[in-house]
């Protein structure tokens, strides 16, 4: 399974400058991720470690604070620098009702047992 560009836990934002500012802080924090698992709720981002993931993560989190309040993020390290996972969720409406995608052609892993 594949999480397709018609797929996000987010609603699209009508002010174009807004969608903008998102597409740029997506596309520049999701480049980096590694795996992608699927939450009942959610999704979890496995990160690859770069110089620039921590600001990105940074960013992206207060934007989607600000504009996406119905999300609720947790970070999570993995220890002796492992991976970095991201967790995003929200209720299982707002996961049904997600209409823009930010990374294609990742494959969904199962959640963890």
């Amino acid at each position: 399974m594949y999480l397709s560009p018609d797929r996000s836990l987010v609603t699209p934002l009508s002010d174009p400058e807004l969608a903008l500012r998102r597409e740029i802080l997506v596309t520049g924090l999701f480049k980096y991720v590694a795996e992608i698992q699927e939450l009942e709720d959610g999704y979890a981002f496995k990160f690859r470690r770069s110089g620039l993931l921590n600001r990105r993560i940074e960013d992206y989190l207060l934007f989607e604070g600000l504009h996406a309040p119905q999300l609720t993020f947790a970070l999570i390290e993995e220890s002796n620098e492992g991976a970095l996972w991201l967790q995003v969720r929200g209720s299982v409406s707002a996961k049904a009702k997600a209409t823009t995608g930010y990374v294609p052609n990742h494959p969904l892993m199962p959640s963890p047992a």
